[in-house]
């Protein structure tokens, strides 16, 4: 797998698609976007989910707020990313998962590649951040949005991945995604 022209792909395509819905809704401030509900068997890997939210749609109810669970989310799963991908993740079960034959072939051919891919995806999300502070995905975008894997399903590992998509530097310009990080850090 070329694993250069695969972050390629992911970052035009998700920068094509935030332009567009940031384009369709002007009166709307889109805060963040994010890559979630990974999913990879021993026969196949899928698409994450590209989202976004605005700062309208966020929820804050009881203790429990929104701004950071992607499924909850006014766009939870934007189709046209997953669609614009869905070739390479073909490719990716050609090349890695469709050659292995037995459960421990597949159990090492499937954490390689979940390693691969954390660190593609983490790649794609830093690239897409920089341009959008760039001013290269939508001039409404605020100077603070951020592109980062929320994976919720991964539980102990969300943290990490977090902080893998995420640039140090950009952390304290997202004081509410700071105080998410110090809350799972607590659990």
């Amino acid at each position: 797998m070329d694993w250069s022209a695969f972050e390629t792909a992911w970052h035009d395509s998700g920068c094509r698609i935030l332009t567009d819905l940031a384009a369709a809704f002007p009166d709307e401030r889109l805060y963040a976007a994010a890559f979630h509900l990974f999913y990879m068997d021993g026969e196949e890997i899928l698409s994450p989910a590209l989202a976004a939210n605005t700062e309208a749609a966020v929820r804050d109810d009881y203790g429990y707020s929104t701004r950071f669970v992607p499924p909850e989310w006014r766009w939870d799963v934007l189709d046209a990313a997953s669609d614009a991908m869905s070739p390479w993740y073909h490719r990716l079960t050609e090349e890695y998962l469709a050659p292995a034959t037995t459960e421990a072939e597949k159990d090492a051919v499937m954490d390689a590649l979940e390693t691969a891919h954390d660190t593609a995806m983490a790649s794609v999300c830093k690239a897409m951040t920089t341009t959008a502070r760039r001013g290269g995905i939508h001039s409404s975008l605020p100077r603070e949005f951020v592109v980062v894997i929320l994976e919720g399903q991964r539980g102990d590992e969300e943290a990490g991945l977090i902080r893998k998509s995420v640039d140090p530097q950009m952390l304290p310009a997202v004081p509410e995604l700071t105080e998410y990080l110090r809350q799972l850090d607590e659990t």
